[in-house]
């Protein structure tokens, strides 16, 4: 065999093992995930994003969160929502009123997918206005990735988890994010609480924000006294001296909360 012939043949080995290797990755992941999320998260390794996937971070009514690692070693999460949920239908008023999303298909699938959107669209607004936010790299289809927040494949706890030893600073810390939310981002979280907020290095970091609407909303002014009623009623919980909900809604908006958005119900 020539050197020529001997070069080819070891392409054409090299290139049957990079396949066996897909193969055997596919058959990993097509145990935990339907097929087009599998084709997905394939993609994603070819194309240089995802490295590795790994264990199940959390688990919740619309998605659940992987560990993985990107090809630089960083650590990512792996969101993925599930397309088989039924929860999404309640979801539709966060969207319906958002107006870069006047133009979306109606149907699971496509909202679903417009979910997934929302949620990068949202992280990236609010890392541009500097708010501690899991930093997101990609959004395709039902899959988002994003910056993995804790350390070792170690994830940071949920705020409601965490024994805050100065808890009057970390409620300090949450009130900014929320003014900077207001002020900086143009955005409302529309669902921020104890378990919608993740506590790393001495530091609250704020997940979960699909639901999160622009300031021009229909509801958002009721979605915000919401957010300020749950964070309120968490640290009064741990004896902080709060502000009233009418106060701390007036320090953010400088407007005090009318009776009708007081009295909302979602």
């Amino acid at each position: 065999m020539s050197k020529k012939e001997t070069a080819d043949f070891d392409v054409r080995i090299d290139k049957e093992r990079i396949r066996e290797k897909d193969r055997n990755t596919l058959k990993v992941i097509e145990s935990v995930f339907d097929f087009q999320t599998s084709m997905l998260i394939v993609k994603l390794m070819n194309n240089g994003i995802i490295k590795d996937i790994g264990f199940c971070v959390s688990t919740g009514k619309e998605a659940n969160v992987y560990h993985g690692f990107g090809y630089k070693k960083e650590e990512l999460a792996i969101k993925i929502y599930r397309t088989t949920t039924a929860e999404f239908k309640r979801n539709w008023m966060y969207v319906e009123g958002d107006p870069r999303f006047k133009g979306y298909k109606k149907g699971t699938y496509n909202f679903i997918y417009t979910w997934a959107r929302k949620e990068f669209k949202n992280l990236k607004r609010m890392e541009s206005a500097k708010i501690r936010v899991p930093s997101p790299v990609i959004v395709n289809k039902n899959v988002l990735v994003m910056e993995f927040i804790g350390k070792n494949q170690n994830a940071a706890p949920l705020l409601k988890d965490v024994k805050l030893k100065k808890a009057n600073k970390t409620y300090s810390q949450v009130v900014d994010m929320m003014l900077s939310l207001y002020e900086e981002a143009n955005l409302i979280h529309a669902d921020l609480s104890e378990y919608n907020i993740l506590y790393h290095e001495k530091n609250p970091i704020i997940i979960d924000v699909s639901q999160a609407v622009l300031m021009d909303h229909p509801y958002a002014s009721a979605f915000l006294y919401r957010d300020i009623v749950n964070i309120n009623r968490y640290f009064s919980s741990l004896r902080v001296e709060t502000y009233t909900d009418e106060e701390l809604f007036e320090q953010i908006t400088g407007t005090l909360p009318s009776p009708k958005v007081k009295s909302v119900e979602f």
